[in-house]
């Protein structure tokens, strides 16, 4: 080894150990704190009962709306779904067909009828009506 080659091994490992010590304070300073939105509890399990909207939700809605991190209201959570209510299920069918903020127009549910929109948001947001009632 020559002369000026040990200082230079060194400082690298000197800059790699205060490398990985960074990451690991980065990676533990979220330690304890409170997490994220949560899940309702069987929220990413929670089907429909009628087997059409059940291939429906699946198939469309299940990727938002039971996934914490989309930002889309979570099936069964009736806070974040009680101010979109508030504003009638006219405005949620709209917002529904014809796209709004995150969510895109027919909610990537190209078949769905209108009829099956409002089922899946009275699904969605817990305000089912008993299966006679559809």
């Amino acid at each position: 080894m020559q002369a000026g080659q040990g200082g230079s091994l060194r400082a690298a490992n000197g800059w790699r150990g205060r490398t990985v010590a960074l990451g690991l304070c980065a990676l533990l300073g979220g330690c304890g704190e409170e997490a994220g939105p949560q899940a309702p509890a069987g929220a990413a399990q929670a089907v429909p009962a009628d087997a059409a909207l059940a291939q429906l939700y699946g198939a469309s809605c299940r990727q938002c709306h039971a996934n914490p991190a989309a930002g889309a209201p979570l099936t069964g959570d009736a806070v974040a779904w009680a101010p979109r209510l508030a504003k009638g299920m006219d405005a949620l069918l709209e917002h529904s067909i014809n796209g709004f903020q995150g969510m895109p127009p027919m909610g990537l549910c190209m078949q769905c009828t209108e009829a099956e929109f409002q089922a899946l948001i009275e699904f969605m947001s817990a305000t089912s009506k008993p299966a006679e009632d559809l």
